[in-house]
């Protein structure tokens, strides 16, 4: 189940930092997987283990290293799991647009995991030019993300969204930094679905209809 979800600016630590202050206290064994651990790191307080592409020099954290995209690194996960049980929590903060099997990475943490924490660029900031040039979001985007029916939705970012005027008018009309991030916890499992369940078709026109219907409400 998805809950406390919003959109917010990036950055915005505060309720979920205190929910790990309070789960820590509580329970001293409590395990907390971050994924992409590197990029920002702000679960350094409470991080125990951590699956990243690099190490890092944070002591007494078990890293499994490896590109998330990859199968390998999850059956180390997997085997970790199966002799000490799943995370008590599992952190992915924008790190899962960057990865190109998005709705691999997310079946894969409600196996290992029990609860969590998602954060990653809103729909409003992708469909926007003022982050590094005059392109909609960022180049290494794979994914652009909505919430809907508490479920988080990947679309696929593809290049139509580039050049189609409805897109980047969207994003003109959303351009307040406090629209910047989606975020939301999820218990026991994390409700996603990739759009048009990853077929992208029968024709270009239904698939840009659909995005224009769907992303742009």
């Amino acid at each position: 189940m998805n809950f406390n979800q919003k959109i917010t600016h990036i950055n915005d630590r505060v309720d979920i930092l205190h929910y790990l202050k309070e789960q820590r206290a509580a329970n001293p064994n409590y395990t907390v997987l971050d994924i992409g651990f590197s990029a920002n790191g702000w679960t350094r307080d409470y991080v125990t283990h951590t699956l990243d592409a690099v190490q890092h020099n944070v002591q007494n954290v078990k890293q499994f290293i490896g590109d998330a995209n990859d199968i390998y690194v999850w059956h180390l996960l997997l085997q970790h799991v199966g002799e000490f049980g799943k995370f008590d929590f599992v952190n992915i903060t924008h790190t899962l647009e960057d990865m190109s099997a998005c709705k691999y990475i997310l079946s894969m943490i409600n196996v290992i995991g029990k609860s969590g924490f998602v954060a990653i660029p809103s729909k409003y900031a992708e469909l926007n030019t003022q982050n590094e040039g005059n392109w909609l979001g960022w180049v290494h985007h794979h994914s652009i993300f909505d919430y809907k029916d508490d479920k988080l939705i990947c679309y696929p970012k593809q290049s139509f969204v580039e050049h189609l005027s409805e897109f980047r008018n969207y994003g003109l009309q959303h351009r307040e930094k406090s629209l910047t991030e989606l975020q939301f916890c999820w218990d026991e499992k994390l409700e996603n679905k990739a759009f048009l369940n990853n077929h992208l078709g029968p024709s270009s026109s239904y698939v840009i209809e659909q995005y224009k219907q769907n992303l742009l409400t």
